[in-house]
């Protein structure tokens, strides 16, 4: 790509970091005909926005690419500083980095390490988390551009959160996430303007299989149906994510379900 094998990094951004930003920037550029204005740092009051797009809506779009470490304050503070100047955010984390607990990769993976943030930003954005890989080989390019959604163990005893002297994390299940589409979508999420592209959250497509596998047996879910289920949506899912998705479902009075296999499942994934 243009530009990409001249970079050099300074003090205070790391080649990682640059490249990173570059890449991400081509792509995404590539992606969205709706884009109108585009700039890499972008300078906001006290900011410097890695990247930034304006769409022809007339919405702004701040991308900020993480690499380092990075505290929970500090990305609540900076969407802040952008949401009050007009900017919907997106937050893409190197999943090879030092903002991550353990390195992530576009797999469904069991009893992965997330940090604060990135269990902070799973919430911003609605059930998923982004991630950039890079090869910096000679010619830098994404190894893997993916989202990744969260779901709690079946252990409870990790469910907790970890403290170590130095840092802190959470043992979550890993999901990955199609990203067919890069077009960027601008929304309101818990009190924030965020940025993100139109995936489909995990859970939302886990509640549309089992609805339709529901109909399709028009029974009361007891032992035998919820066996079949979980044969039918573990492998993808796991059991947590079944469980919390037909708890939704039988309170949203979509699905009937027998009461003591309720409570019993109500027992196995409430904390």
């Amino acid at each position: 790509m243009q530009g990409i094998v001249s970079m050099k990094s300074t003090h205070s951004e790391s080649q990682t970091h640059k490249v990173m930003k570059y890449l991400l920037y081509n792509i995404l550029n590539t992606k969205n005909n709706s884009i109108i204005e585009k700039a890499l740092e972008k300078y906001f009051d006290n900011r410097f926005a890695d990247i930034y797009f304006k769409l022809n809506d007339g919405h702004e779009i701040v991308i900020e690419v993480q690499n380092s470490n990075i505290s929970v304050n500090e990305i609540i503070n900076r969407t802040k500083d952008y949401n009050e100047k007009g900017a919907y955010v997106l937050w893409v984390l190197h999943g090879e980095g030092k903002c991550v607990a353990s390195a992530k990769y576009p797999e469904d993976h069991k009893h992965v390490r997330i940090s604060p943030a990135e269990n902070f930003l799973y919430r911003l954005y609605g059930g998923r988390v982004y991630y950039l890989n890079i090869n910096l080989k000679k010619t830098p390019s994404i190894s893997a551009f993916f989202a990744l959604h969260f779901s709690k163990p079946m252990k409870k005893r990790l469910r907790k959160k970890y403290k170590t002297q130095f840092e802190s994390y959470y043992i979550r299940d890993t999901h990955h996430i199609n990203l067919s589409n890069l077009n960027l979508l601008c929304t309101t999420f818990s009190g924030y303007k965020i940025a993100r592209f139109y995936d489909k959250n995990v859970k939302s497509l886990l509640k549309s299989l089992i609805v339709s596998y529901y109909h399709g047996k028009r029974k009361v879910i007891n032992k035998t149906q919820l066996k079949q289920i979980i044969n039918k949506f573990h492998k993808k899912f796991g059991k947590y994510l079944i469980y919390d998705v037909i708890l939704d479902l039988a309170k949203e009075q979509i699905i009937d379900i027998d009461s003591t296999l309720l409570k019993k499942i109500k027992k196995k994934i409430i904390s």
